[in-house]
């Protein structure tokens, strides 16, 4: 069910840089922290996502522009979760450099997935191996969610924190469907070992076409490597299938979130 935003609360208005919710606000936007304990959420479509999964919001903050022709209505957000208008020059200078939101809300920090977790998990585990564009690692996450994957693991991405405001607005507010983990590639290995997890990676250089990963049952782990260097000797030495994807000549490779959707339909287990 839909409500306005601010329909059954009062409404705050933030009119300066040094109002404390402003000054809250630039607090967390400026947080380096590996563990954050509050963190920002963009766009309407990424705040319903997040609560739709459980997250919990401390407030929810809409421009002046935003709500010239009334206020915006979200699906699911608590009634008493307290909303800000807050001054459109006010939002530009605490945003920045960064992309500027016309509504945002600050959510508190969910626990972290971790690897162990996906054990009891059904359905094949993402590996990416040095993907670090964040719009990819997005729409893997997305494409995961959507083809019943247990998780992704990220390694040597780049991102302290899978909170990054980049990443939720790629997977659209997905990645709090879907665990996404970071970890080193030393602790995906040991995962892997102690899992007894096959590792089916995919190559451009692989003898044996991907359509025949669909003759493997089980669980997968399927690793697809960073758009520069591919996948790491780590990971290279647990793998026990090799994929290519067949190609015409005209075009050399894939984009790795278009081969990690390629590769998920082929082994789907939905």
């Amino acid at each position: 069910m839909k409500r306005a935003l601010g329909a059954a609360a009062t409404l705050h208005r933030i009119d300066g840089a040094r109002h404390p919710e402003a000054r809250r606000i630039a607090d967390v936007l400026r947080s380096r922290a590996d563990k954050p304990n509050v963190f920002v959420l963009d766009d309407l479509e990424n705040i319903e996502q997040a609560v739709a999964c459980g997250i919990e919001l401390d407030g929810l903050y809409a421009t002046v522009s935003s709500s010239a022709n009334g206020p915006p209505s979200l699906v699911g957000v608590d009634p008493d979760v307290p909303v800000h208008i807050i001054d459109d020059a006010v939002a530009r200078s605490l945003f920045g450099g960064q992309k500027h939101s016309r509504i945002f809300a600050l959510a508190r920090a969910p626990r972290s997935p971790r690897l162990f977790d996906l054990i009891e998990a059904t359905g094949d585990i993402i590996v990416l191996d040095g993907v670090r564009l964040v719009g990819n690692i997005g729409a893997i996450t997305r494409t995961a969610c959507a083809l019943g994957a247990a998780g992704v693991i990220l390694l040597e991405s780049g991102l302290r924190t899978v909170l990054d405001r980049r990443l939720i607005r790629a997977s659209r507010g997905l990645v709090f469907a879907t665990p996404v983990i970071l970890a080193s590639r030393a602790e995906c290995a040991d995962f892997i070992l102690r899992t007894k997890l096959p590792v089916a990676a995919l190559s451009a250089d692989a003898l044996e076409g991907l359509d025949s990963i669909g003759a493997l049952t089980g669980r997968l782990a399927i690793v697809l490597g960073g758009e520069r260097d591919g996948v790491s000797s780590e990971l290279d030495a647990l793998t026990t299938h090799r994929y290519a994807i067949p190609m015409t000549a005209d075009v050399e490779s894939l984009n790795v979130s278009v081969a990690a959707g390629i590769a998920l339909y082929e082994h789907r287990t939905l």
